[in-house]
Order: C-alpha cells, then sequence, then structure tokens
C-alpha cells in the first residue's frame, strides 16, 4: 500500500516509500537510457555527443518542472548535469567505439 509522506508514522514506513520510489526512479532511468542508447547509434561523430544548447534547454525545463512540483531547482539542476554528463561520456565512447571497427 502506497502512503503520503504524511501518512508515514515509522522510519520503517518512510524507508518503505523510499525504497519503492528508488525503484521508479531506476526504471524510468533505465528507459530513458534506452533513448540515449539509441542516440549515440545515430550520431555519426563523438562530437556530436555534446549539443550545448540542448544542455540548457533540458536543465532550464527540468529546473521549471523542480520549481513546480516543489523540489529544489539547484537540486534537480545538480542531478540532471551529472546525468547529462555522463551521457554525453557515454555517447562519445560508443560512437568513437563503432567508428574504430
Amino acid at each position: 500500500m502506497t502512503r503520503t509522506p504524511a501518512e508515514c508514522v515509522t522510519k520503517s514506513d518512510i524507508r518503505t516509500e523510499i525504497d519503492r520510489l528508488d525503484a521508479e526512479l531506476v526504471a524510468v532511468l533505465a528507459e530513458r537510457f534506452g533513448y540515449v542508447r539509441r542516440m549515440a547509434e545515430i550520431k555519426s561523430s563523438p562530437e556530436e555527443a555534446l549539443v550545448p544548447e540542448r544542455v540548457d534547454e533540458v536543465l532550464d525545463r527540468v529546473a521549471a518542472a523542480a520549481v513546480e512540483a516543489g523540489l529544489d531547482e539547484g537540486l534537480a539542476r545538480d542531478l540532471w548535469r551529472r546525468l547529462i554528463e555522463w551521457n554525453i561520456e557515454y555517447e562519445r565512447r560508443t560512437i568513437a567505439a563503432r567508428l574504430a571497427r
């Protein structure tokens, strides 16, 4: 049974809900990564991995969504910046490896 934060009365209740949400986050990140993997297949050179305008667009959109949802904007930007950096490096490595074959 899913509980709201206010409905949690014990630390165990809270940990159970956090664990549930962590599992959901992992599933969503795995789905997102499928698109990153596909993008790496479509791009033709490692230099294409970084598109600064796109990075800015994503960070701004995520920050706005965070504020609307009541999440700290700085936290959202930091998390997504790290996610994007990892994805860019993944794309660069993947594309370079494909071209080296």
